[in-house]
């Protein structure tokens, strides 16, 4: 990885990232070059595959085109038609950003165009793992009526895919970033860890996004959870059920806490001096950490009761940052204080809800 051999991110992708993602926006960009780059074109390349998978309108069979040449964009062939494809597509994407994302995906991939060979692998093994993530979306959920994964291993191998290889793109991305800035490291970020941490990230996106997808036609709850309550993905619609489904969403918010507890061996491999590589990897950990306390809280199957970390919490966490950056104690103190009280608060939760049933 050497900065001068890849294009930087422009002004005008920037834009794009800021609006298809804040809060991912804010992360990449306090990155030194070339981090910066990687990880927003790394970023906007997955992006453009949940797009296209959640555009209506467009045959599973060209969505699944699409993912696939996602898969070997090394090939000149492919490049090119994964380009004319998902241009092709760009007027029917929901969301003005992310139509704005497809029109100009050229931008991005001249972007990764600029990236060395080793470091165009390493954006390959990226989309892969992503990609075939998303082909589960495409496969399980035909649209119309809501339908579940079938396993709780099917949704922890989605997780795995759709955050786990984010994860370790991370991890690797560090890593060189480390070799280039301290010499003589030996210990880096384990890219273990971050495929847990991406993990419990994407499953912090299942919890609080229910509704959303629901409406969708997509439950990730899965099929064996909802029988031991005796119900169907489409009694999901109705917010009333909430207090019955109370304890499957705890069970799966554990699940991410679990794997966010990598956290602190991660931040504590990443040196201090590296203090804006530390900064970008605390912020999106204590964000997942409040927005799963706020989803403790909330009625997940009511649209308008969507967890999300406001943005004033946002900013509050990136003013409180400077001694996390010199003080692996005070990163652990923080991210035990926020566990222990989203732990309580799901606690509570399900104390609750059995209460009601």
């Amino acid at each position: 990885m050497d900065k001068h051999e890849a294009g930087h991110l422009t002004g005008e992708i920037k834009t794009i990232l800021k609006k298809v993602s804040r809060n991912l926006y804010l992360s990449v960009n306090v990155l030194p070059e070339p981090v910066r780059t990687y990880m927003g074109a790394g970023y906007l390349l997955c992006r453009v595959l949940d797009t296209v998978v959640d555009i209506p309108g467009v045959p599973a069979a060209e969505k699944l085109r699409i993912l696939d040449l996602a898969r070997g964009l090394e090939k000149p062939d492919n490049y090119s038609a994964f380009l004319e494809r998902a241009g092709a597509i760009a007027p029917l994407a929901v969301s003005k950003g992310e139509r704005e994302l497809l029109l100009k995906l050229e931008k991005v991939l001249s972007v990764y165009s600029s990236f060395s060979p080793e470091d165009r692998e390493l954006v390959s093994g990226l989309l892969h793992g992503v990609s075939l993530g998303m082909e589960m979306d495409v496969r399980a959920f035909p649209g119309g009526e809501p339908a579940a994964f079938g396993s709780a291993r099917d949704l922890e191998l989605y997780c795995g895919r759709i955050g786990g290889a984010p994860g370790i793109f991370w991890a690797r991305i560090y890593r060189e970033a480390i070799r280039r800035t301290n010499r003589k490291a030996s210990d880096f970020p384990s890219e273990a860890d971050a495929e847990m941490i991406g993990s419990a990230l994407q499953m912090t996106n299942v919890v609080k996004d229910i509704a959303a997808d629901l409406r969708l036609g997509r439950c990730y709850i899965p099929q064996e959870d909802l029988d031991s309550k005796n119900m169907k993905p489409a009694d999901l619609l109705l917010p009333s059920n909430m207090e019955r489904l109370r304890d499957i969403t705890g069970k799966w918010m554990y699940w991410a806490l679990d794997r966010l507890d990598k956290s602190e061996a991660f931040i504590s491999a990443i040196p201090k001096s590296d203090m804006a590589l530390r900064a970008a990897a605390i912020w999106p950990i204590y964000w997942a950490m409040d927005t799963l306390e706020d989803a403790a809280h909330s009625n997940l199957l009511d649209p308008a009761d969507r967890p999300r970390v406001t943005r004033n919490r946002i900013y509050a966490t990136i003013a409180a940052t400077p001694p996390l950056l010199l003080s692996n104690t005070a990163f652990a103190r923080g991210y035990r204080f926020r566990r222990e009280t989203l732990i309580g608060s799901i606690l509570a939760g399900n104390y609750n809800g059995r209460g009601n049933e």
